[in-house]
């Protein structure tokens, strides 16, 4: 089984990698007969919360067109990170409760690109006040005032 940090790698690649679709949401295929040919489009569907009894219902998002289409092969795609992100998630949070005996770990607040940007902020002061030292002993090293 893959560690945390792993785990978490995985993720930030995955999200990084491009669009997510959102939840809910998947695509459906339709047939067209023109001129005696059978032509097949796509679009996006998403759940439809109002209608709850029986089989579940979408309603129609987007357009996507052909499978040749970059727009139905960029969905595909957001499609397929979307679910990898998923699964990874569940692991996590399967891995979590492993190390924490059953409890879920509590999450952040923070969003995780917030959490980046103060770390890198906390480098760059930490850099700085390096670039300071160095900056004095080269200039007493050299007599510079």
């Amino acid at each position: 089984m893959a560690t945390e940090l792993e785990l978490k790698v995985k993720i930030a690649q995955i999200k990084g990698s491009g669009e997510i679709a959102p939840q809910n949401t998947w695509i459906t295929s339709y047939n067209v007969n023109k001129n005696g040919k059978k032509y097949t489009y796509y679009r996006l569907m998403k759940a439809d919360p109002s209608r709850t009894k029986g089989k579940v219902r979408g309603k129609m998002v987007k357009y996507l067109g052909s499978s040749h289409s970059k727009e139905y092969k960029k969905m595909l795609m957001a499609i397929t990170r979307r679910n990898q992100l998923q699964q990874l998630l569940r692991q996590l949070d399967s891995l979590e409760k492993e190390v924490s005996g059953g409890q879920p770990k509590k999450r952040q607040n923070q969003p995780p690109l917030t959490t980046l940007v103060v770390e890198l902020m906390t480098q760059i002061q930490d850099l700085q006040t390096q670039l300071r030292q160095l900056q004095e002993k080269v200039e007493q090293h050299w007599g510079f005032s």
